[in-house]
């Protein structure tokens, strides 16, 4: 019961689910034309505030507007977002249950073997929501004013540059560990629970340095408490148009980003599951929710199941890659 099979997978079983489909009966039409009935019901794995709450309420609110049912945010904490992929496994396959989840619970299911569910069959993408910006964020303290001074100064003092992450297998400890690689520094990782305490801890100067969300550090930035040394994007954001690019600065295998996306109960039929990636797809299409969503440093996407599908699997493959390289496990 690895969870990384699942998105490995993925693709293959999607072809199946467009194929489904495409070729639904009368029965399935009917199911689809009297859906929802009652209450949606979105699982989030994080607590209330964060990037992915926001999106998962957001596009609630426009689907609540589209279909004239409650879309209930329901959070779940705990487990690295764990918790809330096994009650969704276990929810009623009926297009009434979904996961909202992020990067991070990929990153930490695709390295743990200790999951309750099996992702082979206990998932199908529905659609992703938005994208969202990174950055390399360093204490002012440090002596280096820019990316190029700080990757002399860690090269200086190997292992003894402290990083903070949201925990082993997080997405922010993957980012750095790919960051490390590229620039070819020798730096210590220091796992948190949760971005908070990271922030605390970068301010005061305990660690030296982080790759963690834009929105959340950025205002520290403007203070001139830390230093944006560039976003892992291959585009400036709008939220801070000075801070450079991971791509400009030259190290283009560096990127990374934040992303969040819906799964539903692998069993939901696939005329539900259409039917909702439609309905998220305008829903994030909306200019209220783009405006929202770039005021959080994100943008919108809005995909199908199988481009969700082949996306996972593009992740997947990437991220287990470089932690079988660097010899991560989330257990």
């Amino acid at each position: 019961m690895y969870l990384a099979r699942f998105w490995i997978l993925l693709l293959a079983s999607i072809a199946v689910t467009t194929h489904a489909a495409e070729g639904a009966t009368v029965a399935p039409f009917t199911q689809s034309a009297n859906y929802p009935s009652r209450p949606i019901r979105f699982l989030v794995g994080v607590a209330p505030g964060g990037g992915t709450d926001f999106a998962a309420r957001l596009v609630g609110g426009k689907l609540s507007e589209k279909f004239g049912q409650p879309v209930i945010t329901d959070n779940r904490t705990g487990a690295t977002g764990n918790i809330a992929l096994e009650l969704t496994a276990k929810a009623a396959p009926d297009g009434h249950t979904f996961l909202v989840f992020n990067i991070g619970h990929l990153t930490s299911a695709l390295l743990s073997r200790s999951g309750r569910v099996d992702a082979n069959k206990d998932f199908a993408p529905v659609s992703q929501i938005a994208t969202g910006t990174l950055v390399l964020v360093m204490h002012a303290g440090v002596p280096a004013k820019n990316l190029k001074d700080f990757i002399a100064y860690a090269r200086g003092k190997p292992g003894q540059v402290n990083y903070g992450s949201g925990g082993i297998a997080s997405n922010q400890h993957l980012a750095m560990e790919l960051f490390k690689r590229e620039a070819r520094v020798d730096l210590q990782h220091v796992p948190y629970k949760g971005t908070g305490p990271i922030a605390v801890d970068l301010v005061s100067g305990q660690i030296q340095v982080a790759i963690s969300s834009l929105l959340g550090f950025y205002p520290h930035v403007k203070a001139g408490r830390l230093v944006a040394l560039a976003v892992t994007a291959d585009k400036r954001s709008a939220l801070a148009p000075e801070v450079p690019t991971i791509v400009e600065l030259g190290y283009p295998k560096a990127q990374s980003d934040i992303w969040q996306g819906v799964l539903a109960p692998a069993k939901t039929p696939p005329a539900l599951i259409e039917k909702m990636s439609r309905a998220i797809a305008e829903a994030v299409a909306d200019p209220e929710v783009v405006q929202k969503l770039v005021s959080q440093g994100g943008g919108a996407v809005g995909s199908s199941p199988k481009a969700f599908g082949e996306f996972l699997k593009n992740e997947s493959s990437r991220w287990l890659a470089l932690a079988k390289e660097v010899n991560i496990s989330a257990d």
